[in-house]
């Protein structure tokens, strides 16, 4: 009798173990920023924007290392890349979050807002971020490339900096189009890093316990 009821206990524990759900799962991962140009004829009639990117990931690495990246429709962001096919990629630090850098002050969160929470078209992401003391600068390097020109900006001191050419056309996913990009140069400015090396990143989790995201990953106003 014992066992029968054992058994049916387990029926049904394991009939209500799965159950559909319309909640997305919350994940961590790294914080990344897409520095992208408008391109033109020279370096004075080009403009360099950033915003705050939610969806990147590796997707191969032979014969060609290769990213997948979501852009938001409507944004600058996306029109910049899907004008010139090319942008670069910058894994945040810590300090991006703390807004530690030439500036004074406890701006905690704030440059994380800056690039995430407004548009380009309606501010001017460079000199906010100027005075948050992240002067944005070119990104130089002597690499196998040593192509620097045409390329946008950088956010200083970043763990990486990835540049990525769009291959193909951008995949229409409904609020986003997704890029498939082949990675030209992978720069950090740390000289003594290797594969084994832990990376002092920003996760989309501390982000969350700093209150500066929501748990959909959207930028959280100051209250």
């Amino acid at each position: 009798m014992m066992l029968l009821l054992l058994l049916s206990t387990l029926l049904c524990l394991c009939a209500s173990a799965y159950q559909a759900t319309t909640i997305p799962p919350l994940i961590d991962v790294p914080t990344f920023s897409l520095s992208t140009s408008s391109g033109g004829d020279d370096a004075s009639s080009s403009s360099s924007t950033m915003n705050i990117l939610t969806y990147a990931s590796p997707v191969a690495i032979k014969p060609h290392r290769m990213w997948s990246i979501s852009l938001y429709k409507g944004t600058l962001s996306h029109e910049h890349f899907g004008k010139e096919k090319r942008g670069i990629l910058q894994l945040l630090r810590p300090a991006h979050a703390l807004c530690k850098g030439d500036g004074e002050g406890d701006a905690s969160g704030k440059l994380i807002r800056v690039l995430g929470g407004s548009s380009g078209r309606d501010v001017d992401k460079q000199a906010m971020c100027e005075e948050l003391g992240f002067t944005w600068k070119p990104l130089e390097c002597n690499g196998e490339t040593n192509d620097n020109a045409d390329w946008p900006q950088v956010l200083p001191h970043c763990v990486y900096y990835l540049k990525l050419e769009l291959v193909g056309e951008m995949i229409d996913c409904g609020s986003h189009d997704v890029a498939l990009c082949r990675v030209v140069e992978m720069v950090s400015e740390d000289d003594s890093i290797n594969a084994a090396d832990e990376l002092d990143y920003i996760s989309t989790r501390t982000l969350r316990e700093m209150d500066i995201i929501s748990e959909f990953g959207r930028i959280k106003d100051i209250e």
